[in-house]
């Protein structure tokens, strides 16, 4: 289902059309003072989904959402390492159909994408989940021939008909620095990746509530509560933290924290699943295209904070 512009009250969460009129404003408002302009309205996108209660694994009785919100969440956007959660979807939907049989090697690699956001480890699995594998420049022929075979994870993301999932492209892996050999070729002839935040939201919505083979197991490889607790007994962000610079970084220690980061020398992305002391729940993407708020690690703190008073402690404080 898309996400409205605005939502509607309902009982148990303080949240209406204007608490969210006015979380919006606020973050684009730190956003021109923080930036002194560079990071403008058109270059951030907003997701955001509320409910009353945990929606973590209640397939039974799942909570209606208690309001959604999307600010240019429809825009398609250079997704960075949020990519890798669909990735992750695919080999868990792959495996559930039996269309991939991984091995150990496999979720090893699966383990690294999600909690170090392994670039190596997603390069490996885009080769196991389509038979593509990267490696030398190859001749027209047979550079046709292995571009059909890379996109088969798009292709099937595009057959299932999901609402959500409409103008988005999972079509290569992340690399350090550059894709080379017919990775790199692959470039100059395929759409780049891009994902919207109401992709990522309806994504992680479905992950968390459980709908989606081996949803416990993506959840676990998404918790972030070893990161956080790290974090803050030495002030060090340890191996592929995705805490320090991100949502989760300012929103209280109580609160249970799931998410997938993604930064390029241009990008900042953060989607996020919490669950506070309060027992409410809500999903966020945030996505930005600025090298303002790539190199940029305390906005994206302080509109995790906005969002968690808004949200996760039901007022509609950002004013």
């Amino acid at each position: 289902m898309p996400f409205p512009d605005t939502c509607s009250v309902i009982s148990g969460l303080n949240v209406n059309a204007t608490g969210f009129d006015a979380l919006r404003n606020r973050i684009l408002e730190l956003a021109a003072e923080r930036s002194g302009g560079a990071l403008g309205p058109e270059a951030i996108s907003l997701a955001l989904i509320a409910y009353d209660r945990p929606l973590r694994g209640r397939i039974a009785d799942a909570p209606v959402p208690a309001g959604r919100f999307g600010y240019r969440d429809d825009i398609p956007v250079y997704p960075a390492s949020i990519v890798k959660l669909f990735c992750l979807y695919a080999f868990a939907a792959f495996e559930a159909i039996e269309r991939f049989r991984p091995d150990e090697e496999d979720r090893r690699a699966a383990r690294a994408m999600i909690e170090l956001s392994s670039n190596e480890a997603t390069a490996y699995l885009m080769g196991r989940l389509t038979g593509a594998f990267d490696g030398a420049c190859l001749d027209e022929a047979d550079l046709v021939d292995w571009l059909r075979d890379r996109h088969a994870v798009q292709d099937w993301l595009s057959s299932l008909g999901i609402t959500d999932f409409h103008d988005i492209n999972v079509l290569h892996a992340t690399y350090e620095d550059s894709p080379y050999g017919r990775a790199y070729q692959a470039r100059a002839r395929s759409q780049a990746n891009r994902l919207t935040a109401r992709a990522c939201a309806a994504l992680m919505r479905d992950i968390v509530h459980g709908t989606v083979p081996s949803s416990g197991w993506m959840m676990e490889l998404m918790d972030r509560t070893a990161q956080r607790r790290a974090l803050a007994d030495t002030g060090h962000p340890v191996e592929g933290d995705q805490v320090l610079g991100f949502l989760g970084e300012a929103m209280p220690a109580s609160t249970r924290l799931w998410s997938k980061a993604g930064h390029t020398s241009w990008t900042r992305h953060d989607l996020v699943y919490a669950e506070t002391a309060c027992d409410r729940s809500f999903i966020a993407c945030v996505m930005t295209d600025s090298r303002w708020s790539a190199a940029d690690t305390t906005f994206f703190p302080q509109v995790g904070r906005l969002i968690h008073e808004a949200l996760g402690e039901g007022g509609n404080r950002p004013t």
